[in-house]
C-alpha cells in the first residue's frame, strides 16, 4: 500500500508505481476520493448495434451527470510518436475541475496562474505510436472510431487508488478509455486490453460503488464491459457482452449481464479469475453459468427504482411493442424471463425501429413524460411543471425518508454525447461526436470529429465557479436555470431552439458525409464544424435573453413594431390554484377589482 512518501514498488514486470501521500494537484488531496463520493457517479448510457441504426452505424452514448464541481471541458489529444523505452504517466482519477492541469493532454488543460500541475500516481511502458483522441472525463473517440459511453455501478469488492492511504490499485476507468483509445482500434482489443490492465495493475472506482460499466463500439461492434477490484484491492474482475449487431443496451448505475459463457468467445470475454473467486467468496453455488449481476453487483443506488426505471423507459422508448413492465422484484436477483412480468429487464432488445443520433438524444432527455411517472405533474412540479427535483439527501429540509424519481435527463448532467461509428463512410467522415454541454433536455447537441483535431474553443472552457460568455457548457445552463421560471411555457421554446439546430448538425454531418460533396479535407470539417459551434454559442445568449425578455415578470412580453410591447398576464394553471395545498381559494375574501 502507499503508506510512505515518495516511496516506489513493482506490480508484475510491466508498471512501477510511485507512490505518495502527498497530494496529487496543489496541496489538497480530491475532496471526492476522500469521502468516496465520485463527481459523475449517476450517469445512463446507451449502446447499439449497426444493423439497430439507421445508417449502419454503431452507436454508444454517455451523459456526465456530476454534482456542480465536474469539468465540463474536452480536450483533443493528438496521435504521437514515442522513444523507445519511455514511460506513459497514469494519472489520479479527478473529474472535478480542473480534471487536469498540464500538457500532456492536450491544449485545454494549459495551466491558469495559480494552478499546479497535476502529478501522475504511476506509469506503464508508452508505445511507440499513440492514435489521436477526444477526452473529458473519460475517453471519447479515436480517429480510428472506437468510442466509449460509461456508467458507474454498484460492486461487492472495491479498492482505494495509488497515493491515497492503503491505496493499492493503479488504474480507474478514466484512465483505462484513455489508454485503449491511444492504442488500439477495436472494441474488442479495447475491452481485452482494459481487462488486461485492470488485473495487472488493478482498478479503484472512484465512487463508493467501486464498479463501472463501460459501453465500448467501433465501426461494427458495440460491447459492455464490467469491471470490478478483485479482493485483494491489487488486480480486478471484469466481464464483457457483445451487443447483438440489431439490438440495443441500456446501462443505468448497475451491472446488466447475466449468465456469462466464456466458452463462446463471440459474444463473451472475461478475467480468468471471475469463476473461481465467486466460488470461493460463496457468491455462486459453482452450478451452471455465473450469473455476473447477481454474484458481483449490489444492487441499485439510493433508493429502488435509480436504476431500473431508466432501462424501462430506455427500452420502453426504443422497443414499445415488448410492454415491458415498469415495476419489477429485485433487479439484482431476479433474473428477466419472458414473457415479461415483473421479472427485470433484459441485456439487449431488438428496437420496433431502426435507431438515429435523434433517437439517442431524445433517450437521453427523458423525464418520463406521458407515463405514470412524469416529473412533469403534479405539486412537485410546481405550478409551471418543472421536471426537475434537486437533491435532498443531508439538504436542509430532508425528512430523512422518501425520495425523487431518478430521471434520467437531470438538472446535474455536466455533458452528454453520442458516439456514432460508420464502416461504410470515408475515414475523415466515419466518426462523429454529438456534443451536448450541460442538462441533456435543454442543450443542442452538436456534431464534432477527431478529424478535425482541436474542438471549438467553446467547449474547450467553462469553470463551474465563473460564468464565461464564451463557453457553451455556461450558455446552455444559464438556458436551463433560466428555465425553472416558468418551464412550461419555456420549454417550447428551447425544444423548438435545440430541433432547428440540431437539424441544421444533422445537415452539416450530412454534407460532410456526401461523396461528391464540398466538404473533403480535414481542415474544410473543421472550418464548417467550428462555425456551427460557434453560430449555436450566439444563438443559444441570444435564446436566454429571448426567454427573460418574452416570460420576464409572469406574463409574456410581445414587442411590436413601434417599439411598444403587449404584456399578457399567465396567471397560474386553475388545477394549481384549487390544490388544497396551494391554499389560494381559501385565502383572503375578494372584494372586487381595485377602483
Amino acid at each position: 500500500g502507499g503508506g510512505g512518501v515518495g516511496g516506489s514498488h513493482v506490480l508484475g514486470s510491466t508498471v512501477t508505481v510511485m507512490y505518495t501521500v502527498i497530494p496529487w494537484v496543489g496541496g489538497m488531496r480530491p475532496l471526492f476520493l476522500a469521502l468516496g463520493v465520485s463527481s459523475a457517479s449517476a450517469c445512463s448510457a446507451y449502446a447499439a448495434g449497426r444493423t439497430a441504426t439507421v445508417d449502419g452505424s454503431v452507436i454508444v452514448s454517455h451523459s456526465d451527470d456530476g454534482d456542480g464541481t465536474s469539468d465540463p471541458r474536452i480536450s483533443f489529444i493528438p496521435a504521437a510518436d514515442h522513444p523507445a523505452n519511455s514511460d506513459r504517466p497514469i494519472w489520479p482519477d479527478l473529474e472535478s475541475y480542473p480534471r487536469f492541469v498540464g500538457t500532456a493532454r492536450g491544449s485545454t488543460y494549459a495551466p491558469l496562474a495559480g494552478q499546479p500541475t497535476t502529478k501522475p500516481i504511476g506509469s506503464i511502458p508508452q508505445v511507440a505510436h499513440t492514435y489521436a483522441y477526444y477526452e473529458a472525463n473519460y475517453g471519447i473517440q479515436n480517429e480510428c472510431h472506437l468510442g466509449f459511453g460509461e456508467s458507474t455501478a454498484s460492486a461487492v469488492f472495491k479498492a482505494v487508488a495509488i497515493g491515497l492511504p492503503n491505496g493499492t490499485a493503479l488504474f480507474s476507468v478514466n484512465e483505462m478509455t484513455r489508454v485503449a483509445l491511444e492504442r488500439v482500434c477495436t472494441a474488442r482489443e479495447a475491452v481485452l486490453l482494459m481487462g488486461d490492465l485492470a488485473v495487472k495493475h488493478g482498478f479503484y472506482g472512484a465512487d463508493g460503488g467501486a464498479g463501472e460499466t463501460l459501453m465500448v463500439g467501433d465501426t461494427t461492434e458495440a460491447w459492455v464491459f464490467h469491471v470490478l477490484s478483485d479482493p485483494t484491492g491489487q488486480s480486478a474482475i471484469w466481464v464483457a457482452q457483445r451487443v447483438p449487431d440489431d439490438h440495443v443496451a441500456v446501462v443505468a448505475n448497475m451491472f446488466t449481464i447475466r449468465d456469462v459463457n466464456l466458452t463462446d468467445g463471440a459474444n463473451f470475454l472475461g478475467s480468468a479469475n471471475m469463476l473461481s473467486i465467486a466460488a470461493e467468496h460463496s457468491l455462486w453455488d459453482g452450478v451452471g453459468l455465473l450469473d455476473f449481476t447477481k454474484a458481483y453487483s449490489r444492487g441499485e443506488y439510493a433508493h429502488k427504482y435509480y436504476s431500473g426505471r431508466r432501462m424501462w423507459d430506455g427500452f420502453r422508448k426504443m422497443a414499445p411493442s415488448l410492454s415491458l413492465p415498469p415495476e419489477y422484484g429485485d433487479l439484482r436477483n431476479d433474473k428477466p424471463i419472458k414473457p415479461w412480468g415483473s421479472s427485470t429487464y433484459p441485456f439487449s432488445v431488438k428496437p420496433d425501429t431502426k435507431l438515429s443520433p435523434q433517437a439517442g438524444f431524445a433517450a437521453h432527455r427523458s423525464h418520463y413524460e406521458g407515463t405514470p411517472y412524469d416529473t412533469t405533474k403534479g405539486l412537485a412540479a410546481g405550478a409551471f411543471g418543472t421536471p426537475d427535483r434537486y437533491a435532498t439527501l443531508n439538504a436542509p429540509g430532508d425528512p430523512g425518508q422518501g425520495s425523487w424519481e431518478r430521471t434520467v435527463s437531470i438538472y446535474r448532467t455536466t455533458y452528454t454525447w453520442v458516439v456514432q461509428a460508420n464502416a461504410a463512410l470515408p475515414d475523415a467522415a466515419a466518426g462523429t461526436i454529438w456534443w451536448g454541454p450541460a442538462d441533456s433536455s435543454k442543450t443542442v447537441f452538436v456534431p464534432l470529429t477527431v478529424a478535425m483535431g482541436e474542438p471549438p474553443q467553446a467547449y474547450t472552457l467553462g469553470r463551474q465557479g465563473k460564468i464565461e460568455r464564451e463557453s457553451a457548457y455556461w450558455a446552455h445552463r444559464y438556458v436551463q436555470n433560466l428555465a425553472q421560471i416558468r418551464y412550461k411555457e419555456m420549454i417550447v421554446d428551447i425544444q423548438a431552439a435545440s430541433t432547428a439546430w440540431e437539424a441544421k448538425g444533422a445537415a452539416l454531418v450530412g454534407a460532410i458525409r456526401a461523396v461528391n460533396g464540398n466538404i473533403r479535407t480535414k481542415r474544410q470539417i473543421k472550418q464548417a464544424l467550428d462555425a456551427h459551434a460557434a453560430a449555436v454559442l450566439k444563438a443559444t445568449w441570444q435564446l436566454a435573453d429571448d426567454l427573460m425578455l418574452k416570460y420576464a415578470d409572469g406574463g409574456r412580453t410581445t414587442p411590436q413594431p413601434d417599439y411598444t410591447v403587449n404584456c399578457e398576464p399567465l396567471g397560474y394553471p386553475a388545477s394549481w390554484l384549487r390544490d388544497k395545498e396551494v391554499n389560494f381559494t381559501s385565502g383572503p375574501e375578494r372584494l372586487g377589482p381595485p377602483a
